[in-house]
């Protein structure tokens, strides 16, 4: 038996999170005595150090370079499609030109990065579970070696105002949250109502898109962030398998993104928790299928039995696709006024998406992070988090109709009768364990229910643990 809360009781659960990211107090303060320890292979910023000062004579020269391991084995150990687990890993390698030191090109910086991910089989940690827009990987994406971002960023008025211009992958920047990136779950970094609503996902881990995004700073608190990308990056696995699709192709349509952040508490001087506030909004020009009715108005499903007219099966088009979200992120509590030990609370909600082209037309996520939890542990991190997507009307109504015309006798066109669809949700309990500033160890554990978003397949489990090495 389920004890998940009934759906419309979690608005009250969001709603308080978003509450205390709002509201909360001003300064909430804990003594608490600190050592410094000398210096040692385990304070490193990464394993391999500075390769006898190789490294930092590069960085006075421009140049920086980055290497980045991640590994996991998550496994779904009840209920979903079936049991089974894998081990993934991807090796990020990022490089970083200060165009200003190399060559005296004032304000100009180039950013390149490519990832290597191998270990996902096409029964990933998804498909084991069933779950439709929550996948309990951050890091899942086709075997392959890819280009990931290419751009130039120019920056103006003492970097004040900033352009850059390439292959960009948006969620670097756009909908991102303090207290949120501890999470494994891939809806608390690029949200389920972008890439369940974006053709492949959109611009986004693992694969980038050819834009330009501009960047307003008019003062130490007010960010201004616009991006317009091309509409379609491609499937990762056939037509982009190694992020090499340069350029717009109109016919897939424009993706734009704008976000506006207002930045509390993080000035210099300032006495009160830090905490950041985001209003942002995006739209696709394409062309999106209706997903109950077709061009004639009948139901996609009819065979006849309802209207006595069978469906063409040409889905009615919609042109255009958007929505809107605000996140919310703050401190609410720390142990001393200098330290970044405490606990922080985020909340992101996209409150409304059109409901007759979207598979999802509310989608929410939260999450609660406490660092230095444990005494003597003031790196680790431990948190919490939940994400809610709720199915859009034109996709249960579509479900409703095949049930229907099978009662009736007749054959649906595409669905199966069952359950109609209703809501998927993640929860999510995490550690990380940082030994070492270039390593940490993170258990997990998630429970997903109705993955697939109904009740069709059985709640999931699943397990795991994860490391990240920086070299």
């Amino acid at each position: 038996m389920k004890t998940w809360p009934h759906p419309l009781r979690l608005r009250g659960l969001f709603a308080a999170m978003l509450g205390l990211c709002l509201a909360g107090p001003s300064v909430l303060v804990a003594d608490d005595m600190t050592t410094n320890a000398p210096q040692s292979l385990w304070e490193r910023d990464t394993l391999t150090g500075g390769w006898g000062e190789v490294r930092s004579r590069w960085s006075e020269k421009g140049f920086d370079f980055g290497l980045e391991y991640t590994g996991e084995f998550l496994a779904n150990v009840q209920g979903g499609v079936k049991r089974g687990g894998l081990y993934q890993q991807l090796l990020k390698t990022l490089l970083d030109f200060d165009l200003e030191k190399t060559s005296g090109w004032k304000g100009a910086h180039i950013h390149a990065s490519s990832l290597w991910l191998w270990g996902t089989r096409p029964d990933d940690i998804a498909g084991l579970t069933g779950s439709e827009f929550f996948d309990p990987s951050n890091i899942s994406g086709y075997d392959t070696y890819r280009l990931y971002e290419l751009w130039l960023e120019q920056s103006f008025w003492d970097e004040k105002f900033s352009v850059q211009a390439g292959q960009i992958a948006v969620d670097e920047e756009f909908i991102c949250s303090d207290y949120a990136g501890i999470f494994l779950c891939g809806t608390h970094g690029w949200p389920a109502f972008m890439s369940a609503t974006i053709p492949n996902g959109g611009p986004a881990y693992p694969v980038a898109g050819t834009g330009v995004r501009f960047l307003l700073k008019p003062n130490d608190r007010l960010d201004l962030m616009a991006a317009v990308t091309d509409g379609d990056v491609r499937d990762q696995s056939t037509k982009n398998r190694h992020g090499t699709h340069f350029g717009f192709d109109g016919g897939e349509g424009v993706f734009t993104i704008f976000e506006a952040a207002w930045h509390v508490n993080q000035r210099k001087g300032d006495q009160g928790l830090p905490g950041t506030y985001k209003l942002g909004g995006w739209y696709h020009s394409g062309h999106f299928d209706d997903l109950r009715y077709d061009t004639q108005g009948v139901s996609l499903e009819d065979d006849g039995t309802l209207s006595g007219l069978a469906s063409n099966s040409t889905p009615a088009s919609h042109n255009g696709n958007g929505g809107i979200y605000f996140d919310a992120s703050r401190m609410i509590w720390r142990k001393r006024a200098d330290a970044d030990e405490g606990l922080g609370v985020y909340c992101r909600i996209a409150p409304w998406l059109p409901r007759d082209r979207n598979p999802l037309n509310f989608c929410a996520a939260c999450g609660l992070n406490y660092k230095g939890l444990l005494r003597g542990r003031g790196e680790d991190i431990f948190g919490v988090g939940i994400g809610y997507a709720r199915v859009s009307e034109g996709r249960r109504s579509a479900q409703r109709d095949a049930n229907q015309i099978a009662a009736a006798g007749g054959t649906p066109n595409n669905l199966q009768p069952g359950p109609v669809p209703d809501y998927e949700m993640d929860l999510e309990a995490t550690y990380q364990i940082n030994l070492a500033p270039w390593w940490s160890v993170q258990p997990d554990f998630q429970y997903i229910s109705h993955p697939g978003d109904s009740s069709a397949i059985k709640d999931a489990i699943v397990v795991g643990v994860r490391t990240q090495i920086s070299f």
